[in-house]
């Protein structure tokens, strides 16, 4: 038997591959792994009522009430990233949690997007760091008040998720110890402001959440971060601790050429430590079986890690497996769809000299030899 041929990487698509690429993402709106839906979410904060833009998805054969993710907006930088503002970008994100056996809710807060309301107008003279935080996971709050009487929800375990400023917001709610939150995920967090002295008030105000906050809380960032690079990450982690709470800390290797696009672009940079979290807690996501399940249907012996990071792996993907030369290959990329993860993995399953690749995989459904 020739040596196996294993091989992951992140789609790349050529020019010559953008006509897959858009019929792709056709496909991708209709994964079968998932329910999706996009409406506006009604709540009420301090006696107003608004609309905020929100996208929901879970998995397609879920039964039952599932746990809820709630997935947050960081902060535009212009009025007309503000008024740009949607859900798409983070739906991917949404869609790695639905995979794991959540109700991912993504929620676009006040005054962004297509959301009611307005965003807290700042000046310099006196920056509102943690008030501007806390109005925030008003909304987070409000969002869970309305979320946790759907029949489909498990109310008593709920993450806040977010990115920034959105990341932020998560650990300002958390400081609340609202009935039910089980955990805060914070990736690149912070509330940054052009003013003198913001640096201070961040802290200040983590201190604050650090003293209240019961939650579990995880915090990532990238050691290339340009808005919270290492020296300010760390002193937030130790204001935070100070106060009297603990945080899983982790700092990341440099991301591409912007570590604060940690979040969306990120994924497989901090999917594990994701996964690490929840395990530790008890909390919904893939198992270890899956891979020993995995590779006993492969009649693999080996490569236990390399199984365990395409299930890890961002969402859409797919994995491609020779029988005879049991080479294989796995993309993952959430720009194009199923379909163009689907073929690429196939062409770089067939460039080991297997003549009898197939797909396997796609993202954590067996479709191989068997499938019913």
């Amino acid at each position: 038997m020739s040596a196996a041929f294993r091989f992951s990487r992140k789609l790349v698509l050529s020019s010559a591959a953008v006509g897959v690429a858009i019929v792709s993402q056709v496909a991708y709106a209709k994964d079968p792994d998932f329910d999706e839906s996009h409406g506006f979410l009604r709540v009420a904060i301090n006696g107003k009522h608004y609309r905020l833009d929100s996208y929901s998805v879970k998995p397609a054969d879920a039964k039952g009430p599932l746990p809820l993710a709630l997935i947050t907006n960081g902060t535009a930088g212009t009025a007309a990233e503000i008024r740009a503002e949607n859900t798409a970008k983070f739906e991917p994100r949404a869609r790695d949690l639905a995979i794991r056996g959540w109700l991912a809710v993504v929620v676009i807060r006040r005054g962004y997007g297509r959301s009611d309301g307005s965003i807290p107008a700042d000046g310099c003279k006196k920056p509102h760091v943690k008030q501007d935080l806390d109005l925030a996971a008003d909304d987070l709050q409000a969002a869970i008040d309305v979320l946790k009487n759907r029949p489909d929800v498990d109310a008593s375990r709920i993450v806040a998720i977010g990115g920034s400023t959105g990341g932020a917001t998560a650990i300002a709610l958390g400081a609340r110890n609202p009935p039910g939150l089980v955990g805060v995920v914070s990736v690149s967090g912070g509330l940054r402001l052009n003013c003198a002295g913001w640096e201070d008030e961040l802290l200040k105000a983590y201190k604050e959440y650090g003293a209240t906050s019961h939650v579990p809380n995880l915090w990532l960032y990238a050691k290339n971060d340009s808005y919270f690079g290492p020296d300010l990450a760390e002193h937030l982690h130790g204001a935070f601790a100070k106060g009297g709470s603990t945080v899983d800390f982790f700092e990341v290797e440099p991301f591409n050429d912007e570590g604060h696009k940690l979040l969306i672009d990120g994924g497989m940079q901090w999917l594990g430590k994701l996964d690490d979290f929840l395990r530790k807690r008890g909390l919904p996501t893939w198992n270890y079986s899956n891979v020993s399940q995995l590779m006993g249907r492969l009649g693999l012996a080996q490569d236990e890690s390399v199984i365990a990071d395409y299930f890890t792996a961002p969402t859409p993907k797919a994995f491609a497996f020779s029988p005879n030369t049991l080479n294989f290959s796995y993309q993952y990329d959430g720009k194009y769809g199923l379909a163009a993860n689907r073929d690429a993995a196939l062409a770089s399953c067939a460039k080991a000299n297997s003549t009898d690749c197939g797909i396997v995989m796609e993202n954590n459904r067996w479709v191989g030899a068997g499938t019913q």
